[in-house]
């Protein structure tokens, strides 16, 4: 199957910073698919009115059956996939001390934080192979970043969260790991921090200007620069 436009998928695009991902996407020529779950999806069932021309399928990212309906959908409908942009996240635990750390609260951070887009990348890279342009972008945090964290003039230096911090710590390695395994193929994979901590902060999700062209400049194809 031919197919000459630019696919993407967005992972939990309910939340505010995939919905914001997504519009970007859709306003630079992607056909876009977002694959969300719970009150994600929806929130996009309800609140999508301002996204046009994209593909919803409810999926749980924990589940291969689940993940093996996004790849089938993504197959017949395009054959091949150019983006996979792996937003999916929660976190929980704030500010708690080792002794009020509950596993079964970490475990369910990794579940999707971290297994969840491992999982994904092994369910979809086939069809990423048949892109021309295949790009992974990871999306994380700062709150991972252990240099960052290490430095107290870093506004979230002082924020305890075990599960989520950690979780975000084993995607950048994970991500740093698969860049080199890809580095000999067509894939590209980044890590992606979208919030800028000068201006922004994760409740307000909010993408700012210089943010947002980092962000194109890793989603922008040849075509497009032509």
């Amino acid at each position: 199957m031919k197919n000459d436009k630019y696919v993407a998928v967005v992972t939990e695009a309910g939340n505010g910073l995939g919905h914001k991902f997504a519009k970007i996407l859709l306003e630079n020529g992607y056909e876009v698919v977002l694959a969300a779950c719970g009150k994600s999806f929806e929130l996009l069932s309800k609140d999508g009115e301002d996204l046009h021309g994209y593909q919803l399928l409810k999926i749980d990212f924990s589940s291969e059956e689940s993940l093996g309906v996004l790849e089938h959908t993504i197959k017949e409908s395009y054959g091949k996939l150019d983006l996979l942009i792996n937003n999916a996240e929660i976190v929980n635990g704030f500010g708690h001390k080792i002794d009020q750390i509950n596993i079964e609260d970490i475990k369910e951070v990794y579940e999707i934080n971290f297994f969840s887009i491992i999982r994904t990348i092994q369910t979809l890279k086939p069809l990423l192979n048949q892109s021309n342009e295949p790009r992974i972008i990871n999306i994380t945090s700062s709150l991972g970043d252990i240099n960052k964290m290490k430095d107290e003039s870093f506004c979230y230096s002082g924020y305890s969260l075990t599960a989520y911090s950690t979780s975000k710590a084993a995607l950048n390695m994970f991500t740093h790991l698969q860049c080199k395994e890809f580095k000999p193929s067509k894939i590209k994979m980044y890590s992606f921090d979208p919030v800028n901590m000068k201006n922004c902060t994760y409740n307000s999700v909010a993408i700012c200007d210089g943010i947002k062209d980092d962000f194109i400049s890793l989603i922008e194809r040849k075509q497009m620069r032509a």
